[in-house]
């Protein structure tokens, strides 16, 4: 079956967002190394030109000090990086005139015992319909904060090909397929990354290893996070919040020659145009392997203009910025 369609927004959970080794700083989720934007050439940039905004959700060094009375934030005792940041960051990207929204972070909880993600849904729906923002999300790491992989094919049950009635955990915000783009990650060698989350969500995958960055201190290139104790080595980034990162910069490039389509058509042209698996479409890397040039070169018909589940009824707005 389909994934379910957005609900109201309303409260939120306080599952901590994780996303990678935390923050020796904050003790927090690191922001990703932001994949190089300014240089015009093949090595460092997918979307040389893009305009870049960044919203920091995840810091608590970024948390309201003394909030006033009433605020619906008060009573929870982590205020930052959770599911309602997250779709508040959502709402205030979209509302910025965001054309590509890139969240590299994850949320996991088990399918028996979900979070109350109500606000996260509303949230992404308004983006990818009302804001027409194309979004794109981590599909994220197996082994990571309660992350793992889900059962890629069930023989006996042939009209789920997906397997969506197996889902043991889930991952969010690539749950709601029907306004997400999720990202699977591949090694060097165009195979499935064995660490990347597999789930009936994710939609192609992109590089997640070898990764350069630019450092948080000066700018300069860095392909690690740094030791956080003493005795550590270097950490080499790897991982779908990078594979994310490239997805999001092919949609920029997208966008950018086809301004006519809309987000769901963008985010079919990047599908279609991706280098299957064998089985044709698979819950680890999902179609496959994105391809830029092919993708803003091929004929490809748009499709719909919204996706499958945009008609559903939100009762209640989204979430303020």
């Amino acid at each position: 079956p389909p994934p379910p369609p957005p609900p109201p927004p309303e409260g939120g959970g306080a599952t901590a967002i994780s996303n990678g080794p935390p923050d020796p700083q904050t003790e927090d989720e690191p922001a990703v190394p932001p994949l190089p934007p300014g240089a015009p050439d093949g090595v460092v940039g997918v979307a040389p030109h893009a305009t870049i905004i960044s919203i920091r959700q995840s810091s608590r060094a970024f948390e309201p000090v003394n909030p006033p009375p009433g605020d619906p934030n008060s009573d929870e005792k982590v205020k930052a990086g959770t599911l309602n940041t997250v779709a508040r960051a959502v709402v205030h990207a979209a509302n910025m005139g965001a054309k590509v929204i890139n969240i590299s972070v994850t949320a996991c909880l088990p399918a028996s015992a979900p979070a109350d993600q109500r606000a996260l849904g509303a949230a992404l729906w308004y983006a990818a319909t009302v804001k027409d923002a194309v979004v794109v999300a981590a599909a994220g790491n197996d082994g990571e904060a309660g992350c793992n992989n889900n059962p890629m094919y069930d023989p006996l049950e042939p009209s789920d090909p997906r397997d969506w009635h197996q889902v043991k955990v889930v991952s969010s915000p690539s749950w709601f397929a029907d306004y997400v783009l999720s990202v699977g990650a591949v090694d060097a060698t165009g195979a499935a990354l064995d660490k990347s989350m597999s789930g009936p969500w994710v939609g192609v995958a992109a590089p997640g290893t070898h990764i350069m960055g630019l450092s948080p201190q000066g700018g300069g290139p860095v392909n690690a996070y740094p030791p956080s104790r003493p005795g550590e080595k270097n950490m080499p980034f790897w991982g779908t919040s990078f594979s994310a990162a490239y997805v999001s910069g092919v949609a920029a490039l997208v966008r950018a020659k086809f301004p006519e389509l809309t987000a769901h058509q963008v985010i079919n042209r990047i599908v279609q145009s991706a280098h299957n698996p064998p089985a044709g479409v698979d819950n680890k890397v999902g179609y496959g392997l994105v391809d830029p040039v092919a993708a803003l070169t091929f004929n490809i018909p748009p499709g719909d203009r919204m996706p499958p589940g945009a008609q559903s009824r939100v009762i209640r707005p989204a979430p303020p910025p």
